[in-house]
């Protein structure tokens, strides 16, 4: 249980609580304000650690005031690219994709993965500024490799917006911002993913550290106009791998078991865990319209139930023996939002807060891990859970798969998804009836999650709820 958790009873009315449990997109209560406004800001910008053009405010989410709101929601993999051709190459499609995107994001995520990438990764920045997204970069240290350096790719964008600080840019489209404003819509970059086991406390610590000398707090002209860009570390769920992964729960876990506890300089941390529907051991085929969707959600809310429900009252959760066992399918063996939360708290990680990536889409011609295409109940249930506990920012895993293997979120929108069974694990394009229903629900389900967000969650930063008609 967190240690402040009578307080935050005063702030998350019980109103919303029931709310949650009925399966309501309703949240009672709003957002704290991060940081006093000053004076009134031009329409669009808000206040958090630096203003920015966006939905939601740049600030330190602790997990204690994540209880009850989500304010980051963005897809992973969005972008479109080829390390063997100009990024340019792509920008007509990615223009449409974060135009798509931002109907529904708070956030962007955009991958500076190679040097010559820099000059368009600016102009996709411009039209995420455009869009009122906050955007998310990549940060993983590549030294051995100075063409493919994300960290020092990072830099480099940075200084080169810093130089133009005062400078109107301007994109193919005609969108305009200055290096300091794109500068100021900047929430993260992201500085690996699932190396812990290797890493462990020390080897996370210097990620952090580095992080902190080489760009937040690095100076520019007298300033450190980068301290509000916070460093993301994603790792495995806490009982993956028939529960041998290396986050330790309680302190006994790291004699016992060999795992590790954070470092007390932890910033974005985060798991990626997916309810996949598998074609061989799923209870039916939720795309099987007969299926009550209420059943669909029923057993989307017991995956959660043991992964991410947050339990008011306390969850101690523990290292478990042979995955395999029915028995050991519990919320004290499985459950990663506390065990995430014992791990902070031992840590005394005081910046740390909590991101989680979920799941949508689907694997195909993938054998034994072929599944059926996951139902908006499932991600509906993700939403309503994550939003519940202590988490503050919600990826989906993922929008494009760039890969044969999987569908994902662009698939839905763009109606190209295909029906895998048992029998045919490679799939077959749904009807167009179908088609229509998979896109249809998902960008409603997209846009409550949206809506929840920025005109309830944090309707006294963007008013009442506009009446627009997303495609």
């Amino acid at each position: 249980m967190l240690k402040s958790q009578m307080s935050l009873s005063c702030r998350v009315a019980l109103a919303g609580i029931l709310a949650l449990a009925a399966g309501q997109w309703t949240q009672v209560t709003q957002a704290k304000e991060p940081a006093a406004v000053g004076k009134k800001l031009p329409n669009g910008f808000v206040q958090g650690e630096v203003v920015s053009y966006s939905y939601v405010p740049i600030h330190t989410w602790t997990p204690e005031e994540s209880i009850g709101i989500l304010p980051y929601l963005f897809e992973y993999s969005l972008m479109a690219w080829d390390g063997n051709q100009p990024l340019e190459t792509f920008h007509a499609e990615n223009i449409r994709r974060i135009d798509i995107a931002s109907q529904w994001s708070t956030a962007i995520q955009l991958y500076n993965r190679y040097n010559y990438f820099h000059d368009e990764i600016i102009n996709l920045m411009i039209r995420c500024y455009k869009n009122r997204q906050l955007i998310i970069l990549s940060a993983s240290p590549n030294p051995k490799k100075p063409e493919q350096n994300p960290f020092q790719n990072l830099i480099d964008i940075l200084e080169a917006l810093w130089v133009k600080r005062d400078i109107e840019l301007v994109n193919t489209e005609g969108d305009r911002a200055t290096g300091r404003q794109l500068i100021n819509n900047i929430l993260a970059a992201k500085m690996g993913d699932e190396g812990e086991c290797g890493l462990k406390t020390e080897g996370l610590r210097k990620y952090f550290d580095d992080f902190d000398r080489d760009i937040r707090f690095r100076k520019m002209d007298g300033e450190q106009p980068f301290r509000h860009i916070k460093s993301w570390y994603n790792m495995f769920g806490f009982a993956a791998f028939d529960y041998r992964t290396c986050l330790a729960a309680e302190k006994e876990d790291v004699e016992k078991h060999k795992r590790f506890i954070l470092p007390s300089n932890t910033q974005a941390i985060g798991v990626d865990v997916y309810h996949y529907w598998f074609v061989d051991n799923s209870p039916f085929d939720p795309a099987d319209l007969s299926i009550p969707r209420e059943k669909v959600r029923a057993h989307s809310d017991e995956w959660q139930r043991l992964r991410t429900k947050y339990y008011p009252d306390g969850l101690k959760v523990r290292v478990c023996d042979n995955g395999k066992d029915p028995k050991t399918w519990i919320p004290e063996c499985w459950n990663d939002t506390h065990a995430l939360l014992q791990n902070i708290e031992m840590a005394g990680a005081k910046t740390a807060e909590m991101w989680y990536i979920a799941v949508t889409g689907q694997m195909v011609n993938a054998g034994k891990e072929t599944t059926f295409t996951t139902p908006v109940e499932t991600m509906d249930s993700y939403y309503d859970h994550l939003k519940a506990g202590p988490w503050s920012a919600l990826s989906w895993w993922y929008f494009d798969p760039q890969s044969p293997g999987g569908q994902g979120g662009m698939h839905y929108y763009d109606k190209t998804l295909v029906h895998c069974t048992a029998e045919n694990r490679k799939g077959t394009l749904y009807s167009p009836e179908m088609l229509d229903y998979w896109h249809t629900e998902f960008v409603k389900s997209r846009m409550r999650m949206f809506n929840d967000v920025v005109y309830n969650q944090f309707g006294h930063l963007n008013g009442p709820t506009p009446k627009h008609n997303p495609k």
